[in-house]
């Protein structure tokens, strides 16, 4: 118990030094030293639980996704529009995290895979449009645009409230599906 209490405090060390040093510099520039030195850790500390700062970053993401995924379905409520409302007050709560992930040079696909979690896991709230192929590429559209409005409330210090927020996403998730109807 103890070595997994530990492990999970190094861990916990290890991330927030990449967060720090990530809104200082861009992700490519960040060495495993500089990492060890903000969480005053060796580099045989760190090789333990990491083989570079992607896997060390990507474990960050993966650890975000899986909080986001508790506090999301942690109600009985359905549907995209409370999904991504959820998503949005976690976003919010960990604006610092979100910020530099969102503004990071993307490395791991930051910037997107949380918000392709998120429409992976309401496929089925999502039409399809036309065929599978062609589908792919509205769905990309909308990731992107989703992460556009994010990044720009993040930009912006959440000036509009998370149901605002909420309410124009699924306007924009709305708006593909007509226009790419009407192409159909």
């Amino acid at each position: 118990m103890a070595d997994s209490r530990r492990t999970q405090m190094t861990k916990s060390l290890l991330q927030t030094s990449l967060i720090e040093l990530m809104q200082e510099k861009p992700f490519h520039k960040i060495t495993i030293k500089e990492i060890c030195d903000r969480a005053d850790l060796n580099r045989t500390t760190f090789y333990l639980h990491y083989t570079d700062q992607t896997e060390l970053l990507n474990d960050v993401i993966t650890q975000l996704e899986n909080e986001l995924s508790q506090y999301i379905y942690m109600s009985d409520e359905n549907g995209m529009g409370y999904k991504i409302q959820k998503y949005l007050e976690y976003v919010k709560g960990n604006a610092k995290v979100y910020r530099t992930l969102m503004r990071s040079d993307d490395e791991g696909g930051a910037r997107t895979r949380i918000i392709t979690d998120i429409i992976r896991d309401n496929k089925e709230d999502l039409p399809m449009f036309g065929d599978v192929k062609k589908s792919r590429y509205i769905y990309k559209f909308i990731i992107e645009g989703i992460v556009s409005v994010v990044l720009y409330w993040i930009d912006n210090d959440f000036d509009l409230s998370t149901e605002t927020v909420a309410d124009l996403i699924l306007k924009i998730v709305s708006f593909s599906q007509e226009k790419s109807e009407s192409m159909v």
